[in-house]
């Protein structure tokens, strides 16, 4: 009876880690594409302030291709964040095609 008890209770821990590691690649993926948005959030922010002619002034920081380059370097790293998010998606799916490939298996 113990034994049955302990293989019972061994098979839900294998469960629920499944189950909990498939949410954590989510979160992951989820975190990635948030910084993405961000990122492309600031870099608009950039352009938008490069087009305002209004602003005041300070040399070497407000300066117009200072802006651009910031802008572009923001968009660079926001594409890179989107594509890690891509990736953390497709190696989820990867394990549970693995996952469901060794269950069959056995």
């Amino acid at each position: 009876m113990k034994k049955v008890l302990i293989a019972i209770s061994f098979a839900l821990l294998m469960l629920v880690q499944v189950a909990n590691a498939q949410a954590v690649q989510e979160a992951k993926e989820a975190k990635k594409e948030m910084k993405a948005e961000k990122k492309m959030h600031k870099a608009q922010e950039k352009r938008e302030d490069v087009s305002d002619k209004n602003r005041v002034k300070i040399p070497l920081i407000s300066d117009d291709k200072t802006k651009l380059a910031e802008a572009r370097r923001k968009e660079k790293k926001a594409v890179k964040k989107e594509m890690k998010g891509a990736a953390k998606e497709k190696k989820a799916e990867a394990k549970m095609v693995t996952k469901k490939a060794d269950r069959v298996g056995n």
